[in-house]
């Protein structure tokens, strides 16, 4: 096999071309950013829901 070859049976496909592959990236930077988000109300839910917790309790 020649490396001409070789090189041929690694190379990756493209399948996006790059501005579709430019928008996957945004899309999934965006995903990111909402979890994120997603992730952080979900600390502060907790974080009233024990304040609430504890104040029941004390009294």
């Amino acid at each position: 096999m020649t490396p001409r070859e070789q090189n041929k049976e690694y190379s990756p496909v493209r399948i996006l071309t790059p501005e579709q592959d430019a928008l996957l990236d945004l899309y999934i930077k965006k995903l990111d950013d909402y979890f994120e988000e997603l992730k952080a109300a979900e600390n502060i839910q907790v974080e009233i829901e024990t304040l609430h917790l504890k104040r029941i309790l004390t009294k």
